[in-house]
């Protein structure tokens, strides 16, 4: 299973189509200690945002749990429709729609099946972002999840 984590913050983070002062914008690392993953979850991930009020761009890098190397991307707009991923194995396009200033939704699919969807919310404080996930797996299982972000 390639890093749920990975698609999680494609997803939470593709929702970031809210300005240059966007609460989303940045650079965020995963809080392993805060968040409550299934196993296996990555080593680390690393994820940077940058985004207009039309377009996003979203790159992350990290290790997965057996050491290989976690770098995926896209360039999307926030307009709930389908864009792709580069670099990942359980997700191949990801839609995203904005809830309000603080709060994104995100749905990832593989050969047009929805495999996960997230909700992304930005503190107040605009330091940490938590992103509730669900995952369906390649077997049928679903996972879920909570994935806690920095800002850095």
């Amino acid at each position: 299973m390639r890093s749920i984590c990975a698609e999680l913050a494609l997803g939470v983070f593709s929702l970031v189509l809210l300005g240059a002062d966007s609460p989303f914008s940045g650079t965020w690392k995963l809080n392993l200690a805060k968040s409550k993953l299934p196993t296996p979850a990555p080593q680390s991930l690393t994820v940077v945002v940058v985004a207009d009020d039309i377009n996003i761009n979203v790159s992350e890098e990290g290790t997965e749990e057996n050491g290989k190397p976690i770098k995926e991307s896209f360039d999307a707009k926030f307009d709930g429709k389908d864009y792709p991923i580069t670099g990942s194995t359980e997700a191949d396009t990801i839609a995203v729609q904005r809830v309000n200033p603080r709060t994104l939704k995100t749905t990832s699919k593989k050969n047009g099946k929805v495999v996960g969807n997230n909700t992304v919310v930005v503190a107040p404080d605009g330091k940490i972002t938590t992103v509730e996930f669900s995952h369906n797996e390649a077997d049928g299982k679903k996972t879920m999840g909570t994935a806690v972000y920095d800002r850095q």
